[in-house]
């Protein structure tokens, strides 16, 4: 218990020192602020009053505590709820009502943080080998490693609060062990505030959203595709996974593709048309459709009614594509991640120098990607990407020691996150890097956070009421429970906690 109090103070913001700046906090809430007001801080006098004067004085409940506890609910009133319109759709909520729904997940104006994450395993053994539940501290080491480097990958201490929503996205999983088993990891690590909002699988790809737990309500029933490059190919390794829902009012869509490799004509014209078809025959379900289309019309004037009714009336891939609409720009934020195979057009030494170098900008001029993207007209203009100042993220040496990249293949920037966003709605790509001290895999992992205002509203189409995958819940808690006991995963415990010693006074307050 203790130590879960310690993870929530280290996400949460500090508290407020004074009462002026606790109701500056909290102003735009003013049934907060009065409570605030009737409820009288800590006086600081209190800490150089004699202990006897201390155990005397009544017990209460700590201020800081209940303005905690006050920061994180939304209060009701009565009058409101009689009108029973303050969990309804968008088209009939009235605007103070979904701007309180929204006002209470994000105070003051806080926006949505959002960690991407795309990681090419390579089909490493060892990730799966040391995710094991040790049953004694002596064998729990290539627990604690593979802990740690998952940690580094989620938690990256760059970022100062973990993300609202965390999206993980992987290529090249072992076809043959349990996925559940990956997800139950990712909730060890990323912890219990979150939960796991969805997930979906194809052959050697995986898709997993964690979102915080008290967001879960304000969500649609998310909606998948899979759009696959090989037919025939039985292993199933290349593709896109695609996954729609509206958190509040914005909608978003997340992307998972593993792309062809290669590094000639034939590669590049092949993932231009992985690229293509990704876009071109994604049948998003018609409720998504429905729900991101009929608040706006944004859409109308790109088709017209008879067309988007057949589009609605059918779930033919064969319909969707002869509408000749890029239904995906029905969305408003689109995060597309995976490893998307672009190459380097330079031999393995130039590349080799520009990387001894950091002169990441020179390879870059020749990357596959940026190069398509200065094509007027050609649809990579439509996404962006944020500037990359770390090196190419493939193809290391997994025989060596020290990073090195791999004899006579170019390095490349193989692992992407490109996004789209609707005008207006201004997503701030934060960091964008990999993670280079994780080296399971000849791809590096990359992570990239971003931060957007989201819409207020709720939409009515296909509600999730609070749904999530409780067993991975359950599971990732009691196995980071059982670690914990353990002492395995526990950073720096004895400097967080030092024992207190000679001493035989105990003070409660």
């Amino acid at each position: 218990m203790a130590n879960e109090t310690e993870e929530h103070k280290t996400r949460s913001h500090k508290p407020s020192s004074s009462l002026e700046a606790v109701l500056e906090e909290f102003e735009g809430n003013s049934t907060i602020a009065e409570l605030v007001k009737s409820t009288p801080l800590a006086d600081p006098k209190a800490a150089t009053e004699p202990i006897a004067n201390i155990q005397h004085r009544p017990r209460r409940r700590s201020s800081v505590s209940i303005l905690q506890t006050l920061a994180h609910s939304h209060l009701l009133s009565t009058s409101d709820a009689r009108r029973r319109n303050f969990l309804v759709g968008s088209s009939r909520q009235l605007p103070e009502n979904a701007m309180n729904d929204i006002s209470s997940c994000f105070p003051n104006g806080r926006l949505l943080t959002i960690m991407v994450v795309t990681w090419n395993t390579g089909e490493a053994p060892k990730l799966y080998e040391q995710n094991f539940t040790p049953t004694a501290r002596e064998t729990a080491q290539p627990k604690e490693r593979m802990l740690d480097d998952m940690c580094d990958i989620l938690l990256p201490t760059c970022i100062d609060y973990v993300s609202d929503l965390i999206v993980v996205c992987t290529q090249e999983m072992s076809a043959s062990k349990n996925r559940t088993d990956w997800e139950i990891l990712l909730q060890e690590v990323i912890g219990q505030n979150h939960v796991l909002f969805h997930s979906v699988h194809f052959g050697t790809l995986s898709l997993c959203i964690f979102l915080q737990r008290n967001l879960i309500w304000y969500c649609t029933e998310p909606e998948e595709d899979i759009i696959k490059f090989r037919a025939v190919n039985p292993i199933r390794t290349k593709g896109s996974l695609v996954v729609t829902f509206n958190l509040f009012g914005t909608s978003f869509m997340i992307i998972n593709s593993h792309f062809d490799a290669g590094e000639g004509t034939e590669g590049r014209s092949n993932r231009r048309l992985n690229f293509q078809n990704t876009l071109d025959k994604l049948a998003i379900p018609h409720e998504f459709v429905q729900r991101a289309i009929a608040p706006s019309r944004s859409l109308v004037s790109l088709v017209d009614e008879e067309t988007l009714k057949r589009s609605e009336s059918t779930v033919s891939l064969d319909t969707v594509q002869n509408t000749g609409v890029d239904i995906t720009k029905a969305c408003d934020c689109i995060l597309w991640a995976g490893d998307m195979n672009f190459r380097i057009e330079m031999n393995h030494q130039q590349a080799l120098d520009h990387c001894n170098e950091n002169n990441y900008a020179e390879i870059l001029l020749k990357d596959e990607f940026r190069m398509l993207q200065q094509k007027t007209g050609d649809r990579y203009c439509d996404f962006k990407e944020a500037n990359i100042d770390f090196p190419p993220t493939y193809k290391f040496n997994l025989r060596s020691n020290d990073d090195t990249y791999a004899k006579n293949r170019i390095p490349s920037y193989t692992d992407r996150i490109i996004y789209r966003d609707k005008p207006g709605l201004q997503i701030q790509c934060t960091q964008y890097k990999s993670i280079e001290n994780v080296k399971h895999s000849d791809h590096k992992p990359v992570i990239a956070h971003f931060r957007l205002k989201l819409k207020p509203g709720l939409h009515t189409g296909n509600p999730a009421y609070g749904k999530f995958n409780r067993e991975v819940y359950k599971r990732g808690c009691e196995q980071r429970e059982r670690h914990h006991s353990l002492g395995v995963g526990v950073e720096n415990n004895k400097k967080r906690r030092q024992p207190i010693t000679n001493s035989s006074t105990c003070v409660l307050l």
